[in-house]
């Protein structure tokens, strides 16, 4: 009996664990982001707009967590609901994602250590690209055992982690390098460098400009897009108001044969659609300026006849798709 009553004492006494620490939030980041959710009620369609593509941009400072927790508030107008919804699928789908700059065997099995005769496993780089972050830090040869403290297996793993950052983070390395001068020596004599390093983390545009022999990985892809179809499910199923509708005349334009049209026609379905790197009014101002340019030219008295009919008629419908973009609010 005694016995018992000694051991419920002690469990009694035993230390709580304790809470898990919540990271500090921002206050500053919060309080702008908490005003651009308001923005995206405003009753003009620009204004609307613009806080849109400002929460889809503003990756770093506004993490995705803070838009979902938002999503299940009450009180957010259906407005404010799908365009957060659609912030949410440029983020995880159209929206640059973090990069080191580096290429990897596509045949590794993760274990680098076969290779340097040492007790390790991690990713392989075969080669850095000119221009990206790796190239001032990494070089070919080096084994990335860590990310974060993260153990790296084989190369799907570390484009997994560096993929759930945004380019501009810092993250840490764990790196084995051989030592200059013994790349000829075999492996079981070669003496290998421990270090840790940080790298400022590019994007996943830069990196597929890159003209790289190799496609960029992304394997989190499909799990990003089962992420979105969720948040859809739970969210969205309502009809938007976001993509307002175009003029009956630009719908005609489909068949426009002037090149510059054409590609203004396709810049404003992109932009529609969350796929273009400008806002429709920041292509607002350019095609407005194009405009400018275009009066200049007809301005002029030298043109042939059949030039200034073509800018004519670009004009024209510059115009109509600049009218169009006026009167887009409601």
């Amino acid at each position: 009996m005694m016995v018992n009553i000694l051991l419920t004492l002690v469990l009694l006494q035993a230390p709580v664990s304790p809470e898990p620490q919540v990271p500090p939030v921002d206050r500053l980041a919060e309080v702008r982001f908490e005003e651009l959710v308001e923005e995206l009620d405003s009753e003009d369609w620009n204004d609307r707009e613009a806080a849109t593509w400002k929460l889809a941009r503003t990756t770093a400072d506004i993490p995705d967590v803070w838009i979902e927790r938002h999503l299940e508030q009450s009180g957010l107008s259906l407005e404010q609901v799908m365009r957060l919804l659609r912030v949410m699928e440029i983020r995880l789908l159209h929206a640059p994602r973090g990069a080191l700059g580096i290429q990897m065997p596509l045949n590794q099995i993760g274990r680098p250590g076969e290779l340097l005769k040492i007790d390790a496993r991690g990713v392989q780089v075969s080669a850095v690209i000119p221009g990206l972050p790796a190239e001032q830090v990494l070089q070919a040869g080096d084994v990335i055992t860590h990310i974060d403290e993260k153990a790296l297996g084989h190369r799907e793993d570390l484009a997994r982690i560096v993929q759930q950052h945004w380019p501009g983070d810092v993250l840490k390395l764990r790196v084995l390098r051989t030592r200059p001068g013994q790349e000829e020596l075999d492996p079981e004599d070669r003496e290998v460098d421990r270090l840790e390093v940080e790298i400022t983390l590019g994007s996943t545009t830069d990196l597929r400009r890159s003209g790289g022999a190799q496609s960029v990985l992304d394997p989190a892809l499909a799990d990003r897009r089962q992420r979105l179809a969720e948040l859809l499910q739970k969210h969205g199923a309502v009809p938007s108001s976001i993509p307002a509708p175009l003029f009956p005349e630009i719908e005609s334009m489909s068949s426009e044969e002037d090149p510059m049209i054409r590609g203004i026609l396709q810049q404003l379905d992109a932009a529609r659609n969350g796929t273009y790197t400008k806002t429709l009014p920041e292509l607002k101002k350019q095609w407005t300026r194009q405009l400018a340019s275009i009066d200049d030219t007809l301005a002029r008295q030298d043109l042939q006849p059949k030039e200034r009919a073509q800018l004519e008629h670009r004009r024209e419908q510059l115009q109509i798709i600049l009218d169009s973009l006026e009167m887009r609010r409601f």
